[in-house]
């Protein structure tokens, strides 16, 4: 495999293209999804498992993503945890996923979430206390999207579109709407990546990524507050990253490239609405510093056979939530690949 530099795209087409994506997100009615934690913020960051300049093929990778909410957090600030019925949120998300090049200009991607989610609660938040604590272990909800290269030779930038689908379990025992692993609620995703080189000798380069969820269709369940069917409709999520890595670091011990980055990852998420939802103690703003480090080791370069290794964490710098609700302290990803 090659490492080849990648032509500087103007700045300002760079900026143009982020913003008319958050411009498109703005004028989506205001009613949505992705899960409760903002779990989606895992979509985006790094620029691993993006197409380069000659790929072919595709990409098996295997993702664990993990986020221990046990912080009662509102507005800008940390808040008792007396004023939370729910007491702590811990997640451990394995993902399956596959990337394919069909040509250099189209691709898809595939990606099947697993979680292993325990949830503490006071089932009588206002009364005496009854901390329970209930567990689920389902598959989530799967995404399908296309992925557009054609814009410039190098593939360094594209956009994707698709769907999340209502895979995931949104009706387990004990646990509210805004805490189920899956959303039950079809989403549209669009989003899309920007790469380019900040110094001519390849060195340096910049990336940045977006990505958007917005339902189309949700599905109702039974919600023992109203006593029968309930809508339940998760806030429009957005969130993009924006990272420098360092690209010039070959044949470190068993590894062909060793390249760290540093990130800022920016999520927005609306209230919830609905019956069954909490609009008063859903939605936020999140600023996120993100070191993290890729690894590459060429297995046959002549079918472009790579294995990678990537890791990250997410620590909050800023933190805006409505009402009261549960946030982490940091999150974290490892993603092991395989391109063929």
């Amino acid at each position: 495999m090659r490492f080849k530099s990648l032509p500087v795209p103007p700045a300002f087409a760079m900026a143009r293209l982020i913003a008319g994506i958050l411009l498109l997100s703005s004028l989506i009615p205001a009613e949505a999804l992705a899960c409760a934690c903002g779990c989606s913020v895992f979509d985006v960051g790094s620029s691993a498992l993006l197409p380069k300049e000659g790929d072919h093929g595709g990409a098996v990778y295997f993702e664990w993503d993990q986020s221990n909410q046990n912080q009662n957090w509102s507005g800008v600030h940390s808040a008792p945890a007396a004023n939370n019925g729910d007491k702590h949120i811990q997640t451990d998300w394995y993902v399956a996923g596959l990337n394919y090049m069909f040509n250099r200009d189209w691709g898809v991607m595939v990606r099947i979430p697993t979680a292993n989610r325990a949830f503490t609660t006071d089932t009588d938040f206002g009364g005496p206390p009854a901390i329970e604590t209930f567990h689920v272990s389902p598959l989530g909800d799967i995404e399908i999207t296309g992925m557009y290269t054609g814009f410039s030779s190098d593939m360094s930038k594209g956009i994707i579109f698709g769907l999340k689908l209502p895979t995931g379990n949104y009706t387990a025992p004990g646990f509210d709407r805004d805490t189920q692993i899956g959303s039950g609620s079809t989403d549209l995703i669009l989003g899309g990546f920007w790469r380019g080189m900040i110094t001519g000798d390849n060195a340096w380069q910049y990336f940045a990524q977006t990505k958007l969820l917005q339902p189309l269709l949700t599905h109702s369940a039974y919600d023992s507050d109203v006593g029968g069917p309930a809508d339940y409709r998760p806030g429009m999520q957005i969130d993009t990253a924006i990272g420098v890595t360092y690209n010039n670091w070959y044949n470190v011990g068993p590894f062909d490239k060793i390249a760290p980055l540093l990130q800022v990852i920016v999520s927005h998420r609306q209230p919830d609405s609905g019956a069954a939802a909490d609009p008063t103690d859903s939605g936020f703003d999140r600023i996120f510093i993100s070191p993290g480090i890729d690894f590459t080791k060429v297995i046959d370069d002549p079918h472009n056979n790579t294995f990678k290794l990537y890791g990250d964490i997410e620590i909050p710098v800023y933190q805006r939530a409505n009402g009261n609700q549960l946030v982490a302290p940091f999150l974290s990803k490892i993603v092991a690949a395989y391109t063929f």
